[in-house]
C-alpha cells in the first residue's frame, strides 16, 4: 500500500547542497542516546549554514524517556502514536511529513516501517539516505556497508552534499 501511495505522491525533485538549500527535515532512530547527540551536532551544522531544520525521530517503544522530550526542534515519537498497520498518527509526525523540505535526511540505519512511512510520502525536493538495495525512496544515497555507523553516514554526506552542484 505505501509503495502505491508513494508513486501518487506528485514532487520535483531538485539536487541541492548546503548553499542553495534553505530547510531541511531529518529522520533519525531515537532508540539510542549516542545517535541523538550526533542529530543535535548535525543539527548546528544546518544553522551554521543557515539551514532551517527540524527532526523526528522514532523509538520502538510504549514508553518515551524524559530525556527525548522538549527538544526545542527535535521531535520524538513512539508505538503508541501508530496506527494497525505501523503508520506514525502522532501530529508532530503528520506536520513534517507534510512539509516540504529543501533536503531531507534520513539517518534511519535500520529499515524501520514508520521513518520510512515518512520519508516515502515527504514531498521534501531532495531526499538523502544510505544506500539499500531496490529501494526508490532516496534521491541521493550513500553505500556505507563498509562502515554501518551514523557518523560515518553523516560524514559522508557532509562530504557529499557539499560538492554536489557546487559552480
Amino acid at each position: 500500500m505505501l509503495t502505491k501511495k508513494a508513486k501518487l505522491l506528485v514532487r520535483q525533485t531538485k539536487i541541492q547542497n548546503f548553499n542553495t538549500a534553505k530547510t531541511a527535515g531529518i529522520l533519525f532512530d531515537a532508540g539510542n542516546s549516542e545517535d541523538l547527540k550526533q542529530i543535535k551536532e548535525f543539527g548546528k551544522f544546518l544553522a551554521n549554514q543557515n539551514i532551517e531544520f527540524s527532526a523526528i525521530g522514532y523509538i520502538d517503544s510504549e514508553i518515551i524517556s524524559d530525556d527525548l522530550l522538549f527538544l526545542g526542534n527535535i521531535s520524538v515519537f513512539g508505538q503508541k502514536d501508530l496506527d494497525f498497520f505501523f503508520r506514525p498518527t502522532y501530529p508532530d509526525a503528520m506536520t513534517f511529513m507534510s512539509k516540504k523540505f529543501d533536503m531531507l535526511f534520513d539517518f534511519s540505519l535500520n529499515r524501520n516501517f514508520p521513518l520510512r512511512h515518512i520519508a516515502s510520502l515527504s514531498p521534501s525536493t531532495f531526499k538523502i539516505g544510505q544506500f539499500t538495495e531496490g529501494d526508490s525512496i532516496h534521491d541521493f544515497m550513500i553505500d556505507i556497508r563498509s562502515k554501518p555507523t551514523l557518523e560515518f553516514l553523516i560524514e559522508q554526506i557532509k562530504n557529499y552534499i557539499s560538492i554536489l552542484n557546487n559552480h
